[in-house]
């Protein structure tokens, strides 16, 4: 951390909640996508392309009969959530892959949204002790497969869930995604804010814990989980392509956990009163800077992570090309899965700003009510 949390540090978290209900009442906003575009390249026609899944309605319509049979469907944010399943992850092959990956989402996005890091400093002492239990053993779970027998609705929903998931899935490739899903589930359940950690993360440290919390890295193994083609990381390390794949990978990450930050600026920060959020961090990194300063700090640091995605990919594919002429086989899957990672990007934008979920007033063209 660059510094313990004090006092001039709560007064300009205050101010810039100040700020911002000034830049409201003076009618400012920026666009974002101008904040995310560069002189030579527009996210909006970079995504115009995306199309979710075919098998998105059948999908999100079974999600919602799991959840509400369950007890863990959550009004009136469930439709929005929801959605979000077959952006991510468009390339899955059939609906019963896409409905267990929405189960996955719907199951996250549960804890998010009742105890997650936005709510969980707004839990009284003994609700935070019953949600990091909730957790615990919910790792369990995951990690044995085996159910307590006091289960709770969330522990029932995520035990059928993980009966789908493996009765279909690689079985090296799910020891791998359990890991990831408990490394974004131990940070994603606790108070982050400057406040509960006592200090203040650099922005590079902010943006590495951030990557954890997003649930990123699960989400994107899911996309071979949804096209049953599992990356080879052996034969990827001998074809030399490990390093520029890892990087996408990471970039993808970043950009979906980062873009989001910005989306879900208000939703966070100014109505959930949270500062785990890239612009306050951002903000309180370069003391006297102001909100507008943060703005523009924040974006660019996405505008410059979609420039390097693009860079990285576009070698990589290269790469992935010639490494075809002797295994046709592994250039194949690498490529489908740096297509994956593309629509993953893509979906970042498009979901955003379609979904209702951070329409409002805002300083935000895309977010605005209007």
């Amino acid at each position: 951390m660059v510094g313990e949390y004090t006092s001039a540090l709560e007064r300009d978290i205050v101010n810039m909640r100040v700020q911002h209900e000034a830049l409201l009442r003076a009618g400012r906003q920026w666009s974002l996508r101008a904040r995310f575009s560069t002189p030579d390249w527009d996210i909006a026609d970079y995504c115009r392309d995306f199309r979710p899944s075919r098998f998105g309605a059948q999908a999100c319509a079974e999600v919602e009969r799991f959840c509400r049979a369950h007890g863990i469907w959550l009004e009136p944010g469930g439709k929005h959530y929801n959605s979000m399943t077959p952006y991510l992850h468009p390339g899955a092959i059939s609906v019963e892959r896409m409905t267990i990956i929405g189960l996955y989402n719907a199951i996250l996005f549960w804890l998010n949204d009742t105890v997650g890091r936005e709510k969980f400093g707004h839990l009284d002492h003994d609700e935070q002790r019953r949600a990091r239990a909730a957790v615990d053993r919910l790792c369990s779970l995951l990690r044995t497969c085996s159910v307590p027998g006091d289960s709770t609705p969330l522990e029932a929903a995520t035990s059928a869930f993980l009966a789908m998931l493996s009765a279909l899935a690689d079985p090296a490739w799910l020891d791998r995604f359990i890991d990831a899903t408990i490394d974004h589930l131990r940070p994603a359940i606790q108070d982050q804010n400057a406040r509960a950690r006592g200090g203040l993360l650099s922005v590079a440290e902010y943006i590495d814990l951030r990557a954890r919390v997003s649930g990123m890295y699960p989400a994107i193994a899911l996309c071979e989980f949804g096209r049953d083609d599992y990356l080879p990381w052996d034969r990827i390390r001998r074809a030399g392509l490990d390093g520029d794949l890892r990087r996408l990978r990471v970039l993808t990450v970043e950009i979906g956990a980062l873009m989001n930050d910005v989306f879900s600026f208000e939703k966070e920060c100014i109505v959930d009163l949270a500062d785990f959020n890239l612009i306050p961090v951002v903000l309180l990194n370069h003391p006297g800077s102001s909100l507008a300063d943060a703005v523009h700090g924040a974006t660019g640091i996405v505008r410059a992570r979609l420039t390097e995605f693009r860079q990285v990919g576009a070698a990589t594919a290269e790469r992935c090309d010639l490494v075809g002429a002797d295994d046709a086989a592994l250039a194949a899957t690498v490529s489908t899965h740096i297509a994956d990672l593309i629509a993953c990007v893509q979906a970042t934008w498009t979901w955003q700003i379609t979904t209702l979920r951070y329409k409002g007033a805002s300083i935000f063209t895309e977010n605005g009510s209007g």
